[in-house]
């Protein structure tokens, strides 16, 4: 079993490598990694979750399998109907705190990811990102 952070980390480092070209030449840091409706903005840390980083890691989590193991049964049915159903929002458990601090810990860990990696191949980062990573 792979652990979820390593993971998501290795799948983030690795869509960015592979479309450093494309941020340079559009100037912004959308991706198209193939995964549910096929665009997300990788900069997009705040506000809305349709097409944002959290959006990307919601559902990178369902399809490659980590929320099903992480989640008891009755949460991962409340998390594919949102997947299947509300494709704009992510999942989060209803009153589960451990569950709730894993995921927020995965989503932090994107964000300082994402911030490192783009701040590393010499690309400005937000402000957002600057504090994430301080």
């Amino acid at each position: 079993m792979t652990d979820p952070e390593n993971d998501l980390i290795g799948f983030l480092e690795k869509i960015i490598d592979e479309n450093r070209d494309s941020f340079k030449k559009q100037g912004d840091f959308v991706v198209r990694p193939g995964i549910a409706y096929d665009r997300f903005d990788l900069t997009a840390i705040d506000g809305s979750y349709d097409m944002s980083l959290a959006g990307l890691v919601h559902h990178f989590l369902y399809e490659k399998g980590h929320y099903e193991k992480m989640l008891p049964d009755n949460e991962f049915e409340e998390c594919e109907n949102i997947v299947k159903n509300y494709p704009e929002n992510i999942y989060g458990p209803e009153d589960d705190e451990n569950i709730q601090s894993n995921l927020d810990e995965l989503h932090h860990v994107a964000r300082q990811t994402v911030g490192k990696k783009l701040k590393s191949l010499g690309f400005e980062i937000s402000d957002e990102f600057k504090e994430i990573l301080d």
